[in-house]
């Protein structure tokens, strides 16, 4: 990136939707699916404006859009194990779970639902002086001041070499191992014995989205594959897979 100072932003949760395996976010519709990452973001807002905080269950008790998604609601009759291109190249090292999921501990979908709410609400707001990478174009990048990438933290452990499952118990070790991958030292007094260890998952993200911005393709340098590229515009791409 530019030796200007740029924001550089890493969240955790799917941009976007599945659409290159069916040709299509919401297949089976003849009218109604999204044609465009922009437009989904603008569909799940639209669906979900009554509610507060970014909440996008709302779009579970749609008529036309529930029965995609396997919710508290109910398992929509729609609903498949759906993946994006970039999870399925994440595979060989570690793939998320499906984002139309919306139940149980790998229910990432309801994240998804909130963010795609706020990645629509922060292009509104700030219109190009934010980069959401790799949907916008990317000649606009140099000219942005804040860029946000969609990051995965279980992915950068493993990328590592280092398991990033049962971590009760052996957290420094799993971290300075870790962030030793990475070129970084763990120096503070944080305390990594947290149920989640959200901590220790921020600062791997922190030195994984530094270790990538020269080597992540369509980011300091163009996609080199095609079906990547187009893959990018509708269904995003995880910071770190190549």
């Amino acid at each position: 990136m530019s030796s200007k100072k740029i924001l550089f932003v890493g969240i955790d949760f799917a941009f976007s939707y599945p659409y290159l395996d069916f040709n299509s976010f919401f297949p089976y519709l003849k009218n109604g699916s999204p044609e465009t990452a922009q437009t989904l973001w603008t569909l799940i807002e639209n669906i979900n404006q009554e509610y507060e905080d970014l909440y996008g269950g709302g779009i579970w008790y749609d008529e036309t859009y529930g029965d995609f998604y396997n919710s508290p609601v109910k398992k929509g009759k729609l609903f498949k194990s759906r993946r994006r291109l970039t999870e399925l190249v994440a595979k060989k090292i570690r793939s998320p779970s499906p984002t139309f999921n919306c139940v149980g501990p790998a229910g990432v979908g309801t994240g998804t639902l909130a963010g795609m709410r706020f990645i629509n609400q922060i292009k509104k707001t700030l219109k190009g002086k934010c980069h959401i990478w790799p949907f916008d174009p990317y000649e606009n990048l140099q000219s942005s001041k804040i860029v946000i990438a969609e990051i995965f933290p279980s992915f950068y452990f493993h990328y590592a070499g280092q398991n990033s499952m049962s971590k009760k118990g052996r957290e420094l070790q799993l971290l300075l191992k870790t962030l030793k991958f990475y070129n970084h030292n763990f120096s503070s007094t944080l305390s990594l014995g947290n149920h989640d260890n959200d901590d220790m998952d921020a600062i791997v993200s922190c030195a994984a989205l530094k270790y990538f911005v020269d080597k992540q393709s369509g980011l300091t340098y163009p996609f080199t594959s095609k079906r990547i590229f187009e893959a990018s515009k509708l269904e995003g791409w995880i910071l770190g897979v190549n």
